[in-house]
């Protein structure tokens, strides 16, 4: 016998009810599936694209590049993602852009490099036929390029060498030429130290209190003028600064990764940042300044700019107790004067990094890194005393092997100083 039942309408609307939901949660769980997979995709091809830019960035490093060119770096991948570097110039620091690129989507890298050299010398000292001197609490630390006549010790105002041994490192031999800079750096520096200088660029007016902050992915913005104070102002990347007299660095500056250029540059008490600034007569630096690396200070003068109306003031003056981190640079192409001190580290100033001169050097305070110079002079109580060297301090042994400096000629840029935006 067949029992005919009715179901109530109320249970047909919970089945139906609780079929709908276990749809709903089948599609939400195909849909949440489809994105993560998606998703994981999307990460694959950016992680991808950016470790491909770091390598076509690395890569580039193993081959010769010129100013403009654009290199393709096709890396082998299973994603086809294409790569290209280019190389310019920002002030005396190579730049490198590395794209990297997959579909519509695209990553670039830029970057200011340099020279890394794990066998960097505390000191290279031309060889003008004539010792090197060594007074008071003197210490080169590292290895040493000495004239022929070598290293001995002196006495200045009473003060004799207090050391156990002069050099702590080993000692090789000299030429009568320095190391020279590479030839693009050298060009460089000439094009930057040009007069009347016309930059490329966006011109912006000077204002006081203004902030102003440049992509290098964008045009240089230029700032131009021929007293250029620099007073409460925060300037922050593409950034060039143009004197045609004199530029003003204040303590209430805020400068980051900027390019100063002018004639004279002073750089007043107490100012802390990073920049590069390039001069054709001075750059003078106060006291307790602090530049952090990657700066650059850099003057190319001739003979006659360089004698400044023979007086004896430096061309480039570190004050007490100021310190740069990277690289300071003096080039000249007059004749070498025996008596002047071309590049000045007065007491407890500190350089990280590289000091190069075609001039003479007057070192009393320290350099981590190393020193490349045509001499050394010491001015003590009216008298000059050439090739000495009285208080100062080179150790090479303590700069980090991260440190990328200036190249010199057969060596090119290989490794990264820092990343730009």
């Amino acid at each position: 016998m067949i029992w005919k039942q009715k179901i109530q309408a109320g249970a047909l609307q919970f089945v139906l009810f609780i079929g709908a939901v276990i749809a709903v949660l089948l599609l939400s769980f195909v849909l949440v599936s489809y994105s993560h997979s998606l998703f994981q995709k999307k990460t694959e091809v950016t992680v991808a694209v950016i470790r491909a830019s770091d390598e076509a960035l690395k890569k580039s490093f193993a081959e010769p590049m010129d100013i403009g060119q654009i290199k393709d770096f096709g890396l082998d991948n299973t994603l086809g993602v294409t790569t290209e570097v280019s190389k310019t110039y920002w002030g005396a620091l190579e730049l490198r852009r590395a794209k990297a690129k997959k579909g519509s989507f695209e990553f670039e890298r830029l970057a200011l490099v340099g020279q890394a050299n794990d066998e960097r010398p505390a000191l290279y000292l031309k060889d003008n036929q004539r010792p090197l001197v060594l007074a008071g609490n003197t210490k080169i630390q590292g290895t040493a390029y000495l004239p022929e006549r070598g290293v001995k010790m002196g006495n200045i105002y009473g003060n004799s060498y207090y050391a156990t041994q002069l050099i702590y490192g080993e000692e090789k031999q000299s030429q009568s030429e320095l190391p020279k800079l590479s030839e693009e750096i050298k060009r460089q520096v000439q094009l930057l130290a040009t007069r009347n200088l016309a930059p490329k660029g966006q011109t912006v007016p000077l204002k006081r209190e203004m902030v102003l902050k440049n992509s290098f992915t964008q045009e240089t913005k230029v700032i131009q003028g021929d007293v250029l104070d620099l007073d409460h102002l925060t300037l922050k990347g593409n950034i060039m600064v143009v004197a045609s007299r004199k530029i003003l660095v204040r303590a209430t500056s805020q400068l980051h990764d900027v390019l100063l250029l002018a004639p004279s540059i002073k750089i007043e008490n107490w100012v802390k940042g990073n920049f590069q600034a390039v001069a054709t007569k001075t750059i003078t630096v106060g006291k307790g300044v602090e530049l952090d690396y990657p700066s650059v200070l850099a003057v190319k003068a001739n003979g006659r700019d360089s004698l400044l109306g023979q007086s004896f003031e430096p061309n480039i003056l570190l004050d007490s107790y100021a310190q740069v981190r990277g690289i300071v640079v003096y080039e000249d192409d007059g004749e070498y004067n025996r008596s002047k001190p071309h590049v000045k580290l007065d007491e407890h100033s500190k350089v990280y990094g590289e000091v190069y001169s075609t001039q003479n050097v007057e070192l009393k305070g320290s350099v981590y890194g190393s020193i490349t110079s045509a001499g050394f002079v010491a001015l003590e109580n009216g008298n000059i005393y050439q090739n000495h060297i009285y208080n100062g301090s080179i150790n090479s042994e303590i700069l980090p092997l991260e440190y990328a400096g200036i190249s010199y000629q057969n060596t090119t840029a290989n490794q990264v100083a820092k990343w730009v935006y």
